[in-house]
């Protein structure tokens, strides 16, 4: 991550010389979209002609409007929908061993813009690898992050994404509109791992919407009960309104330190307008609790 490496652009296209990768992905969002469009060009005049650099655009705008990065840019491929580290082991198979190209990615065939139709939230979560910390430089994240106490912290994710998935401010519902989850005990030995091998002190968990009900109690079980309650804290984001006294009790024996809810408002006729489901007086109750 340059950004995280303190990279200068400068240094961002002598690393790319250096390397010469075959695929460069870059996640986009709208405000700096046409930034990137500028950037796939000056890394294709930067290939030249005998060096076959690809080129792809993940995000949520993507997501949103395809087409146009591929008819205002040089942009070889387009994922789209949300599971792009799934969507981009496809798209490497495929340019290796010509796998079929899963729904939900863009692509040129002889100068012509083609897509293989609407991207599917199928994948089952829990046949994921874990997170090669190492590879990721976790550590340019592990201390200077405004969620950690306690230092050295990490990110898991439970889900993709809210599983209440309505609001009308949020791209993130419509990629991914589907709620889906890993298993309690799935993230539960991946907390293990992130004790004893790289000896994290504080997780927070940035799934939307940390999963609730029936799931969140075992997960809280499994905390308590392998003792990781002891050794991490442990944050998640929540929504109001759902939750009771003895939830919160039980997460506060397991190790939660730290909730983080989005109060967008406290009028309740700005709530409904966001469609975020939640009356007033239930941020003040839950906060209580």
């Amino acid at each position: 991550d340059g950004i995280a490496e303190r990279w200068t652009y400068q240094d961002f296209l002598k690393k790319v010389l250096a390397e010469k990768p075959d695929l460069i992905v870059i996640e986009t969002k709208t405000p700096v979209v046409k930034k990137h469009w500028k950037i796939i060009e000056e890394l294709k005049i930067l290939a030249g002609n005998g060096w076959q650099l690809k080129t792809v655009l993940t995000g949520d705008h993507v997501t949103a409007l395809p087409e146009e990065s591929m008819r205002n840019s040089q942009v070889d491929y387009v994922l789209t929908g949300g599971d792009f580290d799934l969507l981009l082991l496809n798209l490497c198979q495929h340019i290796t061993r010509n796998e079929k190209l899963l729904p939900g990615i863009w692509y040129r065939e002889n100068s012509k813009v083609k897509d293989t139709g609407k991207f599917q939230l199928s994948h089952d979560l829990n046949n994921l690898p874990f997170i090669d910390r190492d590879l990721a430089k976790w550590q340019l994240y592990a201390y200077d992050n405004g969620n950690y106490k306690r230092t050295p912290g990490t990110y898991t994710m439970a889900g993709r994404d809210c599983w209440w998935a309505r609001f009308t401010f949020c791209s993130w519902t419509t990629i991914f509109p589907k709620f889906r989850t890993r298993t309690p005990e799935n993230l539960l030995d991946e907390i293990g791992i992130l004790i004893e091998k790289y000896k994290v002190r504080e997780i927070m968990d940035d799934t939307g919407t940390f999963p609730a009900g029936g799931w969140l109690e075992k997960f809280c079980q499994g905390m308590i009960s392998r003792g990781y309650h002891k050794k991490i804290n442990f944050n998640c984001n929540m929504r109001f309104g759902v939750l009771n006294q003895k939830q919160y009790d039980l997460m506060g024996k397991a190790g939660f330190r730290f909730i983080l809810y989005g109060l967008e408002s406290a009028n309740q006729k700005t709530l409904d307008r966001l469609n975020k489901g939640t009356k007033v007086g239930e941020i003040a109750r839950d906060c209580q609790m």
